[in-house]
């Protein structure tokens, strides 16, 4: 009997989880958008990046990633320009929000 149950939860989970994907895949995708997280140096900031990295190839995320650099090294840098994420000094942050603040 707690095997049916059990069975049965687990399919029920199965239908909610696939019925929200094929949603998710339904809504319009929206190129415009960006995450900005800042980066200092540090393991934190590149499992972060790799987390996007990881969920972005699953196609769950279609936004950019912009970093503020907030004292990385030469070596950081790289890694994260070479993987397609943009990074950028806080003074840049500062322009860019109010230029995408003067278009709405």
């Amino acid at each position: 009997m707690a095997l049916y149950i059990l069975l049965g939860t687990l399919a029920a989970f199965g239908l909610v989880s696939g019925l929200w994907v094929l949603y998710g895949l339904l809504l319009p995708a929206d190129r415009e958008s960006v995450i900005y997280a800042p980066a200092r140096p540090g393991v934190a900031e590149r499992s972060f990046a790799r987390r996007y990295l990881w969920l972005r190839e699953l196609g769950l995320l279609r936004c950019s990633l912009t970093m503020i650099d907030l004292g990385l090294r030469g070596s950081e840098r790289d890694w994260l320009t070479d993987r397609g994420i943009t990074i950028c000094t806080p003074a840049e942050l500062s322009a860019r929000l109010e230029t995408g603040a003067e278009t709405n």
